[in-house]
């Protein structure tokens, strides 16, 4: 009799987990961060590791942006026990927001770019917002409007946009986003900027049909039955010698409870195909994890440093695998 086929397929030896324990903790009991944290958003700076991680007590639920930063990559240290920036920060942010994407500008101003969760119900509701600071433990002072919205109704996007990752270039700025639609289902979108605060999604004029009248994703799930078939979200993407790079998040199933981290390939930044490697990293690969949710990533001298939230009953903290 055939051995039943798993619903996430073992992956290959790709990426190395950094021990058996995070590398950022939650925090201790009654605390602002004592159930959730994630590893948000995160930048390499005059030669240190700087992460904005998220921390919250459930979701969805407020959740504030704490300061952590390393020499290495591997070893963190907190830069203070209370939050840089927080929800309440974000006159627009219904319930919370989350650091997603940061860099800093050649003027030493630090920006974050985080999202929006403005809705209990699934699939919710979300935005892109952008905040900047003269250092990295603030004050942080958020634009007023959000840079990035969601579609308009039957759009690819209309529910949500959300996990930014910015990358800046000689010729400004792009943004590659997930973006929601009415079912719950999540594609790759991409956007561009000469200043980092005015967007235009990525628009392909051959289609001109529902849901891809306004703009066009640039990353689609993958075949019925992959391991990626349902949603495709949190872009990691980096220019390298040998092109564009893309870390991805997959899911197998329409409740998100299957899921893996994929990597992806391009010329141009905008079609992309898959490696034959795929999935490059699974829950279990965490000592003890049943799931992990928010990733981030950064390229430093060629290692790839993969931030990973594992969840282990129930709690999450931060891990690192690197390749």
């Amino acid at each position: 009799t055939p051995s039943p086929i798993p619903d996430t397929p073992e992956p290959q030896s790709f990426f190395k987990v950094f021990g058996e324990e995070p590398i950022v903790p939650k925090g201790s009991y009654g605390t602002w961060d004592d159930r959730f944290t994630d590893p948000g958003a995160v930048v390499f700076h005059d030669g240190i590791f700087h992460m904005f991680r998220n921390g919250f007590r459930g979701f969805p639920a407020t959740s504030q942006v704490g300061y952590v930063s390393s020499l290495d990559g591997y070893t963190w240290t907190k830069q203070g026990d209370e939050p840089v920036f927080e929800t309440k920060d974000v006159a627009y942010a219904k319930i919370a927001m989350y650091a997603s994407s940061a860099l800093v500008e050649e003027d030493g101003i630090w920006v974050i770019y985080f999202y929006t969760w403005d809705s209990s119900s699934f699939p919710g509701s979300s935005v892109i917002g952008r905040a900047t600071a003269t250092d990295p433990n603030g004050p942080w002072a958020t634009d007023v409007e959000p840079v990035l919205l969601q579609g308009s109704a039957g759009e690819w996007d209309e529910k949500q946009v959300l996990a930014p990752h910015v990358i800046q270039t000689d010729d400004g700025y792009i943004k590659y986003y997930s973006g929601t639609d009415k079912e719950g289902k999540q594609r790759v979108g991409m956007a561009t900027s000469s200043d980092g605060v005015q967007w235009t999604k990525y628009n392909d004029p051959a289609t001109t049909e529902a849901p891809y009248i306004e703009s066009d994703p640039v990353f689609q799930p993958g075949e019925s039955g992959s391991w990626d078939a349902n949603s495709v979200h949190q872009p990691r993407v980096f220019e390298s010698d040998q092109g564009w790079v893309m870390f991805y998040r997959g899911t197998k199933d329409t409740n998100g409870n299957s899921m893996a981290l994929g990597l992806a390939t391009s010329d141009d930044g905008i079609h992309w195909n898959r490696s034959a490697l795929n999935p490059v990293f699974i829950p279990r690969d965490i000592p003890g994890a049943a799931y992990f949710w928010f990733h981030n990533a950064l390229l430093v001298d060629d290692t790839y440093f993969i931030f990973i939230e594992g969840d282990i009953s129930q709690t999450t903290q931060i891990y690192l695998a690197t390749h």
